[in-house]
């Protein structure tokens, strides 16, 4: 048994010997509730690749993406419709001339602040999520690690969301393996002609019925 799994090890070191590649396999792992304690190599810089990944990811999601003027400009604009419409009298604020001049580094200035509050008040949140699922104990390999992070959306929301970045990863090349399989039985020399959309659906059907 031992030897197999030697034999295994080293297979897998010559298949994945990119640096990339080593890295993410234990970003993957850390983020396997089952795994995470079995790492032995390269643990700190894996759980800060996780938090900067994690920020980036809730950065990504969390912060505006229109720009705050323009809502601003958008909300007079409505505040005037309802004036001529009689059911809210309020005058839209116009720009002054000096507001006009300074508008794109008032624009700039706004984003650039809107940013930095929520940059740092998205760390703070993934260092906490972090150091909760550090001290989490690890479930049964048996456990569905998929399931165990859909219950845990409500207490480590920005961890759970980045878990669906690395949890659909396969483990094993087993399963595309067999769909090239599949396609070799439904693409042969007697059905060279057949349409790529057909194929997929054959495929699709061989796999799934």
């Amino acid at each position: 048994m031992a030897a197999i799994k030697e034999k295994v090890w080293q297979d897998l070191e010559k298949r994945y010997q990119a640096q990339d590649i080593q890295n993410f396999l234990r970003e993957v792992t850390l983020m396997d509730p089952r795994f995470k304690g079995r790492l032995e190599v390269g643990v700190a810089e894996a759980w800060d690749r996780l938090e900067k990944a994690g920020i980036d990811n809730a950065m990504a999601v969390q912060l505006p993406k229109e720009d705050p003027l323009q809502s601003e400009v958008e909300g007079e604009g409505n505040e005037v419709e309802e004036d001529q419409a009689g059911r809210n009298p309020r005058r839209a604020h116009k720009m002054s001339a000096l507001e006009q001049l300074f508008e794109d580094e008032d624009r700039e200035l706004l984003h650039a602040t809107l940013t930095t509050s929520s940059a740092l008040s998205i760390r703070e949140e993934v260092q906490k999520e972090l150091q909760i699922y550090k001290g989490l104990p690890a479930i049964p390999p048996g456990q569905d690690p998929v399931a165990w992070w859909g219950g845990k959306r409500d207490t480590l929301p920005n961890l759970s969301l980045l878990s669906e970045n690395y949890l659909c990863v396969q483990a094993s090349s087993t399963p595309s393996e067999r769909v090239f399989s599949c396609a070799g039985h439904a693409i042969s020399k007697k059905r060279c002609r057949i349409l790529p959309e057909k194929a997929n659906m054959v495929i699709f059907l061989q796999k799934n019925c």
